[in-house]
């Protein structure tokens, strides 16, 4: 068999030739087709990245947000229960201290209360007592109360224990002045003369003395001498029946104070 190389040459020639117009016209379009879009997908897959990127940086940024709106709000609430702990800490030291105020005003005006009363009970009484006491001295004995009076002091003169004997009796000898009987009254002559006798007697000493009238006396005679005194008074009884009167009206407010206007504040 013969080889036509005219033909093997021409077809060879139109390979070429179709090759050349391939590579033209259907090669090269569809490499920068596939080149386009792989730099299509390029570009859009570091757009995402870029985008991701963004997001990342979004989302720590709005975690960090968060983290610091959570603290802040912490720090508001525990300022807020702070405040509200010391303003009711000043308010409840304010109802205090005007719970207090209250309680002693009170107090105050319940003891002017007590001591106005007291006061007026202690001249009613005196003057009760003085009353019966003259009308029944009168009634039972036919003597005067300040008779009496003087006969009270000198028995209690006379009843006079040792210590507080030896007392009296220092003082009016170490004493350069006279003897000073006070009493509410003015003594008679033969008053004066006994209670001399029963100084005489009682001290043994022949000291001057000096009878003076005082009306603060309370119905009673008083001796003093350097400081030294011995007295007899219906104050002595009047001052049993008022420490009586105290106790029970300091019992009363003590009661009272437990339940006053302040025994319901916390």
């Amino acid at each position: 068999m013969l080889i036509d190389w005219f033909t093997v040459f021409a077809q060879l020639v139109n390979f070429l030739i179709l090759m050349a117009l391939l590579k033209r016209f259907l090669y090269k379009p569809i490499m920068q087709a596939l080149t386009d879009r792989e730099n299509k997908i390029a570009g859009q897959l570091e757009e995402a990245r870029k985008i991701k990127a963004s997001a990342e940086r979004e989302r720590i940024e709005y975690v960090d947000k968060i983290e610091r709106f959570e603290q802040q709000r912490e720090s508001l609430l525990k300022q807020v229960h702070d405040d509200a702990a010391h303003e009711r800490e000043k308010l409840i030291k304010a109802a205090r201290i005007e719970a207090d105020e209250l309680r002693s005003a009170w107090q105050q005006a319940l003891k002017n209360e007590q001591n106005r009363l007291h006061r007026e009970l202690m001249r009613n009484t005196r003057e009760e007592v003085f009353a019966i006491s003259r009308k029944t001295l009168a009634d039972l004995a036919s003597v005067s109360l300040e008779q009496r009076i003087c006969e009270a002091f000198l028995q209690r003169l006379h009843t006079l224990d040792d210590s507080e004997k030896n007392r009296l009796s220092d003082a009016i000898q170490e004493s350069s002045s006279p003897i000073q009987v006070r009493s509410v009254f003015a003594l008679m002559p033969e008053q004066q003369s006994a209670i001399k006798q029963a100084v005489s007697d009682v001290f043994s000493v022949n000291a001057e003395i000096e009878f003076d009238v005082d009306a603060d006396q309370i119905s009673g005679i008083e001796l003093s001498s350097n400081g030294r005194k011995l007295s007899w008074n219906i104050a002595e009884y009047l001052q049993d029946f008022e420490n009586s009167i105290d106790r029970t009206l300091t019992a009363k407010t003590v009661s009272q104070s437990h339940s006053g206007p302040d025994a319901h504040v916390a």
